[in-house]
């Protein structure tokens, strides 16, 4: 009754397909009445009308396809009743007939035409929620799942798109208003999603109620809401559903949230969200409400699939499926969200996997937001390795655990940094590369800053040996080259300024620490010295640079260090300082790097200045010990490095970026942390953005 699908989930189908079949035969013997086969006892009866005259077609794309426009295949020609494309390659129709002896007459003939790959009954799904109980004047789900620490980095893009595929939203809803895109109703085929039930509403303020001094507010409350309606009263139909699937797609949204179930599958249904999938939309579904019963669409291996907890997040609900596939678990009882009683908008509690599903399209939305690249892989993954371990551990229903938005967000932007430092480092890493290191082989400390221009006045940073990353906006694309940036940590050694904001700064003293050699060398200058001489004018272009500097600050020339034929290079014009020859040629230089997932020639530095900054002071050559021995060493300070030139060295390693990270660190904190960082960044490379989702 199916076309052959490739090998992809063919073993996990079999049964499904194999019931698929059993459920067509009870509703053709229902329609024709043959009493003594027996209906599957299931909530989502095949043989009620929806099941009876609504039925999906699917057609062989190679021997029966309709064409760009709405022509009908021939292979379903002269069947009556209405035809319908659901998806817009026009390979899967909704039939939708009068009687039901005309369906059972005209179904049994589909089944025997060539180019009919598979036909099902459309499966009536049913909202997964019980009525909870009076009003509770406090949102503890977002406090249990850990929203309001994420909000530190990220409250959601407006440009991120949830689609609530439900029974409609409330458009006037004070809380949602704001949030909302035009979006359709696929029962009555107009642009107007109303809400008959409440249950979309209430959907929706879970995930991005608005933060505007009104009600609620959602775990993602800067995204906006596709409002898709596919149900009424009684549920929705598995076709309409397919159907909006496909309409999100083509719209281009980045979740979906369904919080409907059944515990019968739909091939039609499926065959939607493994295309969403394929296109990198993560897909939400509520794992039910019946502890011994199989909930779809959430079973299906491309969504991630959420059960229900007690309000604090302790224990499994008394009500979530123990059988259905789970992923993890948000809260599920006693959820305090926007209402509308199809007169009246207000805030009331639901229960149900219904509304803990939509916690987690939240926080994958805010996943979205700071990684806009990742893959529906990466977003299912670090939603359940980050998730907190219910009691007892690994019980059938919980998944990885209760959903954890802060731990979850906070690995995003650690993914972030990662990102950043495969480019240079992952090359030298794997020893694909023979150079010095762009930012250092790993990050000694990842924590949070105080930053006056964030959303909660601190911002993420990853310390490394040579720089200090760090993520202001978060909502700023990784392609953007100035999303994360390397500080102005050189900048601030030596001018004693700590800066704590875009024009906010504390006052200390300039770091009395080597710029070059070893870090008890007292022969060196340090940043202080270098902070005596940020005004001095330029030497000639092209001038042969013999000029020296020692740890008091005193300047004169050495000829003798004409030898190493170092002259001054290309005026800055914004600090009015020229780049020595050697640092000029270390950073037009093209290298391997990492990028696109796989090692490639490309410029090392890009774009110009992004990773040092420009240059605040002019190059000077200085005696510096280092591993032990006394040697000469060019050294010139930019506003976020400081490069040193050492030509003892061997080739690779005669230009190097300083330690500007580890003295940066030991100027603001004290002693250096031992070893790599718990979360070091490193870790999670290399970081991809290819594959399916």
């Amino acid at each position: 009754m199916r076309r052959p699908r490739t090998a992809k989930g063919n073993h996990q189908r079999q049964g499904a397909n194999f019931f698929l079949r059993f459920l067509i035969i009870c509703a053709l013997a229902v329609v024709l009445g043959w009493p003594q086969l027996p209906t599957p006892r299931t909530s989502a009866q095949p043989a009620d009308a929806p099941s009876a005259l609504e039925w999906s077609v699917a057609v062989d794309a190679a021997r029966c396809r309709a064409g760009a426009s709405a022509v009908i295949p021939p292979c379903l020609e002269q069947v009556p009743g209405r035809l319908e494309r659901i998806d817009p390659d026009g390979e899967w129709w909704r039939v939708t007939f009068i009687t039901r002896q005309q369906a059972a007459d005209w179904i049994a003939q589909l089944l025997t035409r060539p180019g009919v790959a598979f036909v099902e009954p459309a499966v009536r799904l049913s909202y997964q929620w019980i009525p909870g109980d009076p009003l509770v004047p406090q949102q503890s789900w977002l406090q249990v799942t850990g929203f309001p620490t994420a909000w530190d980095d990220t409250r959601g893009r407006a440009d991120v798109v949830v689609a609530v595929i439900d029974s409609g939203i409330a458009a006037d809803h004070p809380d949602l208003a704001e949030n909302l895109l035009p979006g359709y109703d696929y029962l009555n085929r107009d642009p107007i999603p109303e809400d008959e039930v409440g249950h979309g509403t209430a959907v929706a303020g879970i995930i991005a109620a608005a933060v505007n001094g009104t009600g609620i507010v959602g775990g993602a409350p800067g995204v906006r809401i596709l409002p898709l309606k596919v149900g009424d009263q009684v549920g929705a139909s598995s076709l309409a559903i397919a159907e909006a699937i496909y309409g999100a797609i083509e719209r281009g949204i980045h979740v979906i949230n369904l919080s409907l179930g059944a515990d019968t599958p739909s091939a039609t249904l499926e065959q939607a969200i493994e295309q969403a999938y394929n296109r990198g939309i993560i897909v939400v579904a509520a794992a039910g409400n019946t502890p011994d019963a199989v909930t779809f669409p959430a079973s299906y291996p491309e969504v991630i699939a959420v059960g229900g907890a007690t309000a604090d997040g302790k224990r499994l609900a008394s009500f979530t499926s123990r059988l259905t596939r789970v992923d993890l678990v948000a809260p599920a009882e006693e959820i305090l969200t926007t209402s509308w009683d199809g007169q009246q908008a207000g805030w009331e509690t639901r229960t149900g996997t219904s509304f803990a599903a939509p916690m987690v399209s939240a926080a994958a939305a805010l996943l979205r937001s700071v990684a806009p690249d990742s893959s529906v892989e990466w977003v299912r993954q670090t939603l359940r390795e980050t998730a907190r371990p219910l009691d007892p551990p690994g019980q059938p229903g919980a998944g990885s655990g209760l959903l954890a938005a802060d731990k979850a967000v906070e690995r995003t932007v650690v993914r972030r940094f990662a990102q950043t430092w495969q480019r240079a480092d992952l090359p030298v890493a794997t020893r694909t590369a023979t150079r010095s290191w762009l930012w250092g082989p790993s990050a000694f400390a990842v924590t949070r800053e105080p930053y006056r221009e964030t959303l909660a006045g601190t911002r993420a940073v990853a310390y490394f040996d040579k720089a200090r990353l760090e993520l202001t906006n978060p909502n700023r694309p990784p392609d953007d080259p100035w999303a994360v940036t390397s500080g102005l940590l050189a900048k601030e050694l030596l001018t004693g300024l700590q800066q704590v904001g875009d024009t906010t700064f504390v006052r200390r003293q300039p770091a009395e620490i080597p710029v070059a050699g070893d870090p008890d060398d007292p022969l060196a200058p340090t940043y202080a010295t270098l902070g005596q001489v940020l005004s001095t004018a330029p030497p000639g272009e092209g001038e042969v640079l013999v000029w020296a500097i020692d740890r008091t600050g005193r300047i004169e020339q050495q000829a003798r260090l004409a030898q190493y034929g170092v002259h001054a290079g290309p005026l800055v014009a914004e600090t009015k300082h020229r780049v020595a020859s050697v640092f000029w040629d270390f950073l037009q230089q093209r290298g391997l790097v990492y990028l696109g997932g796989a090692f490639r020639t490309d410029t090392l530095f890009w774009p110009p200045f992004a990773v040092t900054g420009f240059p605040i002071t002019e190059a000077y050559w200085t005696r510096a010990k280092v591993a032990g021995v006394e040697r000469d060493v060019l050294v010139q300070c930019f506003e976020r490095r400081c490069l040193t030139y050492t030509p003892d060295n061997p080739p690779g390693w005669q230009v190097e970026l300083g330690n500007v990270g580890q003295h940066y660190y030991r100027w603001r904190y004290g002693t250096l942390p031992s070893g790599p960082a718990p979360n070091d960044p490193t870790l999670m490379a290399p970081v991809d953005s290819s594959g399916p989702g």
